[in-house]
């Protein structure tokens, strides 16, 4: 689906700079064009699906999803704009963060790209590397545990099972880079995706650990060297200038991931400002102005220089929502109002608990704070009288106590949280936010027009290239359009039923991994 705005072209004056952002997600595509004013001149969106070839793998093609994807919303966004392509001032690319894409000498995929934390297929690997190195040395240098989220281990599979393509493979980068290097030639990381490639990148140095490529068993010129997100990473070739319709030699920034773009674009880079991100996998990011290491959550660089991120992430959000209307809300689909917002209006005539359902959204394992790639969905509580609307209802709630997990322990560990905005698609929903504040008890803005990471990255090639000098352009633009209040007594109900939802992964949990196991026979 594409979605075109664009403002009438006589209210432009010429010469006026413009600048692209264009974000790639786990399940769909988006984009915009801002003047320099801020003002969104065009905006554009495209869905995309994944590959799930085996169970525990989750891939992207490179091509066809993350190229593909640019180069029709490039293209697409120039022309809702009508302005000349060599306005754009320069190019901020954000991605679902970390991916792991080999290619070879000719730059070419040797395959599809594994994706981060979703993709749990380097479970031995984790351990040889544990056994190997010690977990207490890689908690030193990286600032993380091994986890499903760690891109070590997953090059090491890729070692250990592509032994042939391995020995082909020229370098190895992420989704941003690899976009990067298709727009510009060049191949280079953003410090703050770096930091998800444990054990390979030395947090308090903020840069690659020679001696872990050595213990990993890895050569260090297979990644490329890290930068600043705002650095030119180069500029677009007469070949990507052809593809995209944007002109020859248009600077490049380095770029960053989705998440940490996010974070930018609704203003969010303070010590402790955070986001509540509602996207196809449900996330909490924190800005903090000096290094923290929070036990069982990220710890990462920042995409601007000098500062730090705790981060937590649920494996599946919005997932489970899109596979709830796929797969049972057949008759909300085919109305001609929007299936989502059918389903919220009747999930709203349910009362706060869902009348004694709970549901555990760990639809693809769950990440943090249990890091358990055999942790499985359940609903418990069914009965006769339950309907769609509480089936529908108990999983925004649960995916709420989802968010409230992260948010105490983020507290636990020390993390400070003063303010949180809400980002996402998701977030659109007034439903889903009030639930979400009512089982965390935190207040959310939501801002006005949110375009998420496009935005995000938008500005920080604006910071790149001069355009802009530092955030208080892009801090004088955000409006917040509404205020989620946690309702107390309803706050109390829940209170409840997150009780269940602790004690339930503890008591489910040797069932859980049993199933998963028969399942995957």
């Amino acid at each position: 689906m594409i979605i075109s705005r664009c403002t009438d072209i006589s209210e432009r004056t010429m010469g006026d700079e413009y600048l692209l952002g264009i974000d790639i997600g786990t399940s769909g595509s988006s984009g915009v064009i801002v003047d320099s004013d801020l003002t969104v001149v065009a905006s554009d969106s495209v869905t995309h699906d994944v590959h799930a070839p085996n169970p525990g793998w989750v891939e992207h093609d490179a091509d066809e999803v993350w190229w593909h994807d640019f180069r029709v919303l490039s293209d697409r966004l120039l022309s809702a704009a009508g302005i000349d392509a060599g306005d754009v001032a320069g190019v901020g690319v954000s991605t679902l963060h970390a991916a792991m894409l080999p290619v070879d000498g000719d730059g070419d995929p040797l395959g599809r790209a594994v994706l981060y934390g979703v993709d749990t297929r380097s479970t031995e690997e984790i351990e040889i590397l544990n056994d190997r190195i010690g977990e207490e040395r890689i908690y030193d240098v990286a600032g993380n545990a091994l986890t499903f989220q760690s891109v070590g281990p997953k090059i090491l599979w890729y070692k250990r099972n592509e032994p042939r393509k391995f020995e082909r493979t020229e370098r190895i980068v992420d989704a941003t880079g690899y976009l990067v290097y298709r727009l510009t030639g060049n191949y280079t990381m953003d410090n703050a995706i770096a930091g998800y490639f444990h054990p390979l990148y030395n947090l308090s140095e903020v840069a690659w650990d020679d001696g872990m490529f050595d213990e990993v068993g890895i050569p260090r010129d297979l990644l490329p060297d890290t930068r600043w997100s705002t650095e030119i990473a180069g500029h677009v070739t007469a070949e990507a200038a052809a593809a995209t319709g944007l002109a020859e030699g248009t600077p490049v920034i380095v770029g960053t991931g989705d998440a940490i773009a996010s974070l930018i674009s609704v203003g969010a880079t303070r010590g402790g400002e955070s986001i509540f991100m509602y996207g196809t996998t449900g996330v909490i990011f924190t800005t903090l102005d000096e290094e923290h290491r929070p036990e069982g959550l990220w710890a990462l660089p920042h995409c601007l220089e000098g500062k730090y991120i705790a981060a937590g992430g649920m494996a599946t959000s919005g997932a489970v929502l899109r596979w709830f209307r796929d797969e049972l809300a057949a008759e909300e689909r085919a109305a001609d109002e929007d299936a989502y917002e059918l389903l919220d209006r009747q999930a709203a005539e349910v009362d706060p608990g869902s009348e004694g359902l709970v549901l555990l959204p760990y639809f693809s394992g769950e990440r943090t704070p249990m890091n358990d790639e055999a942790a499985r969905g359940t609903i418990t509580g069914l009965t006769l009288s339950h309907t769609k609307a509480h089936l529908y209802r108990a999983i925004l709630e649960g995916i709420g106590y989802g968010f409230r997990h992260h948010l105490e322990a983020m507290r636990e560990t020390g993390v400070p949280i003063r303010t949180v905005r809400a980002i996402g698609g998701g977030a659109r929903s007034p439903l889903w936010r009030q639930i979400v504040s009512d089982v965390t008890g935190v207040t959310q803005e939501y801002v006005s027009d949110p375009i998420g990471s496009p935005l995000g990255g938008a500005y920080l090639a604006g910071l790149g290239t001069g355009v802009f000098d530092d955030l208080a352009p892009l801090e004088a633009s955000i409006e917040v359009a509404d205020r989620t209040e946690p309702d107390h007594d309803t706050r109390a109900i829940y209170d409840e039923y997150y009780d269940v939802y602790r004690d339930l992964y503890p008591q489910t949990k040797a069932s859980m991994h049993r199933l998963a196991e028969l399942g995957n026979r």
